[in-house]
């Protein structure tokens, strides 16, 4: 007796393999553990005309339900996009059918594996004469083996099980058919056509520059050059008597001083003629200036017989000079521009007169310098005085030129004296710097 370990039917016939409710594996009632573990083989020739009889009673259709790999049954392969679909060829000879093994259903099943699909082929289109023809694809004899087995074995299962579970299509064939390739156009380069605009471009630049030239420039030009050569009117001369100015002087600039603010211990100087003869009185000139009223005034200066306009002088007692300022005159021009031109000859006589009184006379610069709010020309010039009350004592002179500011020939000589009496002093660049000097330099201003 056999019994279905599925649905538990039981068969008398022992010859019966298969259930004929749902397919599945008899086994002896008697071993129910005969379907677990040992492995059923059978050969084809044991099964006889009364067990692949066709059975008349339906199955129920396969259900959507898991891969069972110990079917018999041919499965439906997986749907592929429609290609063209040959018959596969009749078996030529009849091919002995292969064992049949029935596992016990109760192993898990292995994942579902389509069947094989053989590619046919199909002749492709015919090339264009110009390209070479390409072999046509074989199927090789691995591949018509399978076609073979896979066709024998649903011919078996076809006689074995019943019409219900039968597949409901044929196994699907498909055919690659190879596409013809297609050529693809060559790209044109682009540089043919924009070297053409450039150069379209260039011709229409030269001939804008052309048609403007004869347009626009040529009758611009024509007509400039009508303008120039028409004749015009001719101004009347007009014929100016010019003065003699051979016996007149040129007026000097008047300089505008501003006036001094003297500090409260000041005394002003101020210039007269109403004592003075000789050079001074013919070289008379207007001026003034402050001093400090600690200095002396010289009385032999301004004075008939004098040879200085003014003299005043900050002593050391007994009779030491520290500081002295004097006022004199020289023959001007009458400019400043034309005293330039003497003052190094006026500086040179002036040095050799200072040479035969002061002993170990030397002269340090000479050049243009400024007096206070004037323009002048000086020179300076060192020397000593040995074996005095106070020992060697050095003596530092500074002598400046200034030109008259009114036109007129009578120019003043600024003279300072100084020694190394005077704490202030180092140096003959300190004369008319420091000390009590520079008092006299920036108050000094010509006129009343």
């Amino acid at each position: 007796m056999k019994q279905c370990p599925k649905c538990s039917s039981t068969y008398a016939n022992d010859k019966q393999k298969f259930c004929t409710k749902d397919g599945t594996a008899l086994v002896d009632a008697l071993e129910p553990s005969a379907g677990q573990d040992t492995t059923i083989r059978i050969d084809s020739t044991q099964l006889d005309d009364e067990i692949t009889k066709v059975i008349s009673q339906p199955l129920p259709r396969m259900s959507q339900e898991r891969f069972d790999p110990y079917k018999t049954n041919v499965s439906a392969p997986q749907p592929q996009s429609p290609q063209p679909t040959p018959q596969p060829p009749p078996p030529s000879e009849p091919i002995a059918p292969p064992p049949v093994a029935a596992p016990p259903p109760a192993l898990a099943p292995p994942p579902t594996a389509p069947p094989p699909t053989v590619s046919a082929s199909v002749p492709p289109p015919t090339p264009p004469p110009s390209q070479p023809m390409a072999p046509p694809p074989t199927v090789s004899a691995s591949t018509t083996a399978n076609i073979a087995a896979h066709s024998t074995s649903a011919s078996i299962a076809a006689d074995t099980v019943p019409a219900a579970a039968m597949p409901l299509a044929p196994p699907t064939v498909s055919a690659v058919v190879p596409q013809p390739a297609v050529p693809q156009a060559k790209k044109r380069s682009k540089l043919p056509l924009i070297l053409g605009i450039l150069f379209v471009l260039l011709l229409v630049g030269a001939g804008g520059l052309v048609a403007g030239y004869f347009f626009v420039l040529k009758p611009m030009l024509d007509k400039k050059r009508e303008a120039l050569l028409e004749p015009r009117p001719q101004p009347t001369p007009m014929v100016v008597t010019t003065p003699d100015i051979g016996s007149t002087k040129p007026l000097a600039p008047k300089v505008e001083v501003p006036p001094y603010s003297p500090p409260g211990n000041a005394v002003q100087f101020v210039n007269s003629n109403a004592k003075l003869d000789g050079k001074l009185a013919e070289h008379y000139v207007e001026f003034s200036f402050y001093y400090p009223r600690t200095w002396q005034k010289d009385p032999k200066a301004g004075v008939p017989g004098a040879t200085n306009f003014a003299k005043v002088e900050r002593r050391l007692p007994p009779d030491f000079t520290q500081e002295n300022f004097a006022v004199g005159w020289y023959s001007s021009t009458g400019s400043e521009e034309g005293d330039r031109a003497v003052f190094p000859m006026l500086a040179d006589n002036l040095s050799k007169q200072f040479a035969k009184a002061f002993s170990e006379y030397k002269k340090v610069s000479e050049g243009s310098t400024k007096a206070g709010r004037y323009d002048g020309y000086e020179f300076r010039f060192e020397s000593a005085s040995r074996n005095t009350e106070h020992g060697d004592i050095k003596i530092w002179g500074r002598v400046i030129f200034v030109p008259p500011t009114d036109g007129s020939n009578n120019g003043v000589t600024l003279l300072m004296l100084t020694t190394s009496l005077a704490p202030e002093l180092r140096s003959v660049d300190d004369v008319g710097v420091k000390g009590e000097l520079p008092m006299m330099l920036e108050s000094f201003r010509f006129g009343k």
